[in-house]
């Protein structure tokens, strides 16, 4: 199985990189329906010794900093090249992204990740995968939650709140992602828990996953 892996155009990532530590500084959410942008500092970040404030419009004594709607912070956009510098394109193309893009998360992730100073932009990325794809793979190898649980070694009242919608625990569903789309390593996890649920269970597992390893082979 294969998921697609996309940037999210409403979230950004900064940290700070000194000589040998790069260290998570916040995020920055871009809120669509209201058209104004929020930056929250990590909490460790600010108890720092040697913080120092993103800007200074953005200081270190508040978690929460919200933007004037339809502008965002100008240490953001300061970040940034002139769309009329002669070479926006060519850093655009660099990026793999069109001069025309006009979204400041993507642009900020992009042509603005790195700039003079020490804070570094990144991307967060979002999978293409929820519950309903684990639901669907359950009921392609007739297994239970229970057997899915103990293979995997994972709580099965939290797959089952996952299933029914009822949380979004994303170490897990991220654990369970790299089963299904890492043949290689549900192979290897099945070798040390694989004990734990019916032999005809871990056989159908088994089976499943050496014939998608094989598949990529091809």
């Amino acid at each position: 199985m294969n998921y697609t892996i996309y940037p999210d155009k409403n979230r950004l990532q900064v940290f700070h990189e000194g000589k040998k530590r790069r260290i998570y500084v916040g995020e920055l959410i871009y809120h669509s329906k209201k058209d104004y942008y929020e930056f929250i500092y990590n909490k460790k970040y600010i108890n720092y010794k040697n913080a120092i404030p993103l800007g200074p419009e953005l200081s270190l004594f508040k978690l929460h900093h919200y933007s004037e709607v339809g502008k965002i912070f100008p240490s953001f956009s300061d970040r940034l090249p002139s769309r009329e510098n002669l070479a926006y394109e060519d850093y655009c193309e660099s990026q793999g992204i069109t001069p025309n893009e006009k979204n400041m998360i993507i642009l900020l992730g992009t042509i603005g990740k790195r700039g003079p100073s020490s804070f570094i932009f990144e991307p967060v990325y979002q999978i293409e995968f929820n519950s309903s794809d684990i639901v669907n793979f359950r009921n392609k190898l007739k297994v239970t939650q229970y057997d899915l649980a103990q293979a995997f070694d994972i709580n099965e009242v939290t797959l089952q709140r996952i299933e029914k919608d009822i949380s979004r625990d994303q170490n897990t569903l991220k654990l369970i992602q790299i089963f299904l789309q890492f043949p290689e390593v549900a192979l290897w996890q099945l070798k040390l828990t694989g004990g734990r649920i019916h032999k005809d269970v871990l056989l159908k597992l088994i089976k499943y996953f050496e014939s998608q390893r094989k598949s990529y082979e091809i």
